[in-house]
């Protein structure tokens, strides 16, 4: 499905959207997972992530909108050095024209998005083929109905107004990644 979208909207709580990630940032997580077992496995995983991240700087890109809340950037995945690089790469990544990142900060406290990290896909001309994806240790959970998919626009609505502006994000990622620097 993210082959064809045209644009994503993502809320995530404690990892950096896939099509965001370092390709050691991934291989941590992937390991950490315990899913995949083998080096093959992990390997093949990290290659097809880095593949899909081509819908955000090849020819048409899709436009991507994600808001990571303060956790995602103070989880420490993969050792200081891997996580300073991932923060330093979202950084990169948010000055694509295509690329809109926020982040939403603990002093910001309760708001409607906090239960679960989710998908908002939206497809060119047909509004009702939009969809809701929710990742779930047992497996992914697709939600297509009209009014499924309004509930989660709405709740991400919510979650980028009571998240930092794109440029505040940014000054603040800048800041946590040096907190990571030898």
């Amino acid at each position: 499905m993210e082959a064809i979208c045209e644009s994503i909207r993502t809320y995530q709580v404690q990892l950096v959207p896939g099509l965001l990630q370092t390709a050691e940032y991934g291989r941590a997580v992937t390991v950490a997972s315990r899913a995949w077992r083998t080096p093959e496995e992990i390997d093949q995983l990290v290659r097809v992530r880095l593949t899909r991240q081509e819908r955000l700087t090849g020819e048409a890109p899709l436009t991507y909108w994600a808001v990571l809340t303060e956790g995602v950037l103070r989880q420490q995945v993969g050792g200081p050095e891997v996580m300073g690089a991932q923060l330093r790469h979202l950084v990169t990544m948010a000055r694509q024209p295509n690329v809109t990142l926020q982040v939403l900060p603990f002093s910001r406290g309760a708001h409607a998005s906090m239960y679960d990290p989710y998908l908002l896909l939206t497809f060119p001309q047909m509004a009702s083929l939009d969809l809701v994806l929710t990742e779930t240790p047992a497996g992914n959970i697709w939600m297509e109905r009209e009014s499924e998919v309004a509930c989660y626009q709405a709740l991400f609505d919510g979650a980028r107004m009571a998240a930092l502006p794109p440029t505040e994000s940014l000054t603040l990622i800048q800041q946590v990644a040096e907190e990571y620097e030898p």
